[in-house]
């Protein structure tokens, strides 16, 4: 893993950002995209992204686990960080003309939210409230607290964008941890 950028600062509570890049395969996570977007249990345009959506939990399992431990024995390594463990994480496919709305994952329990890009793309990811963006580049990773607002605007191109967006939740009991 590599850090490219952190940003913790204060908007009028804290929060904290974090950028950058991960050793992963983004074909075999691509391949389960397409495969779960056609499944019965899809969340296509039904949800902020309005674009296809593989089911919430769909990528709770143990090959995408291993992409994320180097960002939870990073996580651990800062102080004043709660115990979480992964909730849900999900992929999206972003075609001509999908976007996602403006939206944050801040309720409860959700601590911290991610989002990890499969392919290199022109749709920005926008943060208002603190006035960043990125544009997705293969393997880059953004981590960020799960209160911040993020949207896309409308992808104007032809090439798809593929990520997998993810929630860390804060630790209820050692039974809910992964």
């Amino acid at each position: 893993m590599r850090i490219n950028k952190i940003i913790k600062d204060k908007i009028k509570i804290e929060y904290l950002f974090i950028q950058g890049v991960l050793d992963i395969d983004s074909n075999y996570f691509i391949n389960e995209i397409n495969k779960g977007i056609k499944e019965k249990e899809n969340e296509n345009f039904k949800t902020n992204v309005r674009g296809l959506m593989t089911s919430w939990k769909y990528f709770n399992n143990d090959n995408f686990i291993k992409v994320l431990l180097p960002i939870f024995d990073y996580l651990d390594s800062l102080k004043n960080i709660k115990a979480f463990y992964l909730h849900n994480a999900w992929g999206i496919k972003e075609g001509f003309s999908h976007y996602t709305q403006e939206h944050d994952h801040g309720h409860e329990p959700n601590y911290f939210s991610g989002i990890i890009y499969l392919n290199d793309h022109t749709q920005t990811l926008l943060f208002p409230e603190i006035k960043l963006k990125f544009k997705p580049i293969l393997n880059s990773f953004l981590l960020f607290s799960s209160f911040l607002k993020h949207k896309t605007i409308r992808n104007t191109s032809n090439k798809e964008k593929y990520a997998i967006s993810f929630n860390l939740n804060t630790r209820l009991n050692k039974t809910t941890c992964i």
